[in-house]
């Protein structure tokens, strides 16, 4: 079905005031309205709120106000917990904005209004396209790398470029390689315990209920399965994980007895993410030195790498929740000044001059709660893998120090075992995968589950887990009984 939108004020220079009670597509005015149609289906709608959104910036029609406010309604939608997205955060520029357009021209013209073919034409939208990168970008990248939070004029004095063009290098490598600065938070320091779930679905399952009923738990920040198997996991931020795991755990067992052939949950201990462009030579991916002549035999002594690593140890009661929401502006740019980190709040109704934000960002860097890395797209890391290894302590490390080594990686150590994310040329994903699958063969690694073409990507954010919650004095306004999974589970008889 479809509708015409009502006149709305946007178009005319005043910025429209976004009202949670009203729809996003009654509210909301851009230039191409007669390009975007209506669903009646809430998780179809969701796609098409995102692009009215974006679309919205990018005509001027939307403030970057009320697109935050437009945000935080989409993030009301259950779909947003199994496909997280931020259309305010979006690069703007042309080419997506041209993509979106021609997407919606072939939903309208094929009548393609379901929720896949939606969703579709919304992700596809904002792809990567591969592209060769020039010298002055491949070195400004390889720094910027290593040394993320590096100033503009100390990376020209490393380059021997003006701080000029290091600053045009990075905005033409936003646009195609989608670079940004982004930072990992220890969750563990605010009382918030990051906590993962693999699983198998059972034969007979209905995933679309299940999915439904995750996303509706409030501590659910990620949902990711793949689209051919019954593989998958899920991620949850815990609070008061001292006082609230038992009833967590009881419900997670009593939820994947029900559900799940298998069920394997990890207690984050630390996260850590490296990338190694010294691979990428002449635009072209080498292996890393133990692959190079196909031998997948890990148990060749590796490079003595000492990883990028952010440990997720004790609570620290000294910090505040005007600290987390900080923190998450940090998280999502790592090279963020205290002023815009200012204006950003502010726009949220949380108000703090620049001066106090600097002062939080030297305290969260002193206690090492964040760790800045560098997010890149379009070089040719086509193929994505997820494992997660049950190991002992011996070998963790021993694969750590291994994969490190590789184009791209992030991993997230528990007291299970390892979960790695990597990132790999088309060309060498074999090589990457049999080194994973022999690790299974030596004593100390229990279990290997692969699941093969699924990326890290995006989920809610610690503000958006906790906007109903208070904070004092390390402790987060949670029950036990809170985070009991089952209050959000289908009747089990009615299922």
């Amino acid at each position: 079905m479809r509708i015409l939108n009502k006149a709305r004020s946007g178009l005319d220079g005043r910025t429209p005031e976004i009202n949670p009670n009203e729809s996003l597509s009654s509210q909301i005015l851009t230039p191409f309205d007669n390009l975007i149609p209506y669903s009646d289906e809430p998780a179809a709608q969701f796609y098409l709120d995102a692009m009215r959104i974006y679309l919205g910036l990018c005509s001027g029609s939307l403030s970057m106000e009320a697109a935050i406010k437009a945000v935080d309604i989409l993030k009301e939608n259950p779909e947003y917990t199994t496909t997280p997205t931020n259309p305010a955060m979006m690069p703007i520029n042309e080419r997506f904005k041209s993509r979106i357009l021609e997407n919606l021209k072939t939903l309208n013209k094929f009548n393609l209004l379901t929720r896949d073919s939606i969703k579709s034409a919304y992700s596809f939208a904002f792809l990567i396209e591969e592209s060769p990168i020039n010298k002055t970008d491949f070195e400004t990248l390889l720094l910027f790398t290593r040394e993320p939070e590096l100033s503009l004029v100390d990376a020209s004095k490393k380059l021997g470029i003006t701080p000029r063009t290091i600053a045009r290098s990075i905005q033409r490598m936003k646009e195609r390689h989608a670079i940004r600065f982004s930072a990992l938070l220890d969750y563990k320091a605010f009382n918030l315990q990051s906590v993962m779930l693999f699983f198998t679905i059972r034969d007979g399952s209905d995933w679309n209920t299940i999915e439904q009923s995750l996303a509706e738990y409030p501590f659910t920040k990620s949902i990711l399965k793949t689209t051919m198997t019954d593989l998958g996991y899920v991620t949850f931020l815990i609070p008061n994980i001292s006082d609230t795991r038992r009833v967590f755990q009881s419900s997670i067992r009593d939820f994947s007895q029900e559900f799940f052939d298998y069920a394997s949950i990890h207690y984050q201990t630390a996260t850590g993410t490296q990338s190694n462009l010294q691979l990428l030579v002449d635009n072209t991916w080498t292996l890393p030195t133990f692959l190079k002549k196909g031998d997948v035999d890990v148990t060749v002594k590796s490079e003595n790498v000492q990883p990028p690593l952010i440990q997720c140890g004790e609570v620290k009661e000294q910090f505040t929740q005007l600290d987390l929401a900080i923190a998450t502006q940090i998280q999502t740019d790592a090279r963020i000044g205290p002023s815009q980190v200012s204006a950003n709040l502010k726009m949220r109704d949380i108000h703090v001059d620049s001066r106090r934000v600097a002062q939080v960002i030297r305290k969260l860097r002193e206690n090492e709660l964040f760790l800045p890395y560098v997010l890149f797209g379009g070089l040719g890391l086509s193929s994505n893998f997820c494992f997660e290894i049950i190991c002992n302590e011996s070998w963790k490390n021993r694969i750590l120090n291994l994969v490190v080594q590789f184009p791209w990686v992030m991993y997230y150590l528990s007291s299970r075992g390892i979960v790695i994310w990597t990132m790999s040329p088309g060309l060498h994903q074999v090589e990457y995968y049999q080194m994973f699958r022999t690790l299974e063969q030596n004593p100390g690694v229990e279990k290997v589950q692969p699941i093969m073409t699924i990326a890290q990507s995006g989920s809610r954010s610690m503000m958006d887990l906790t906007k109903n919650l208070t904070y004092e004095f390390g402790n987060w306004s949670t029950r036990p009984k809170d985070v009991d999974l089952t209050n959000y589970l289908p009747e089990l008889e009615d299922y």
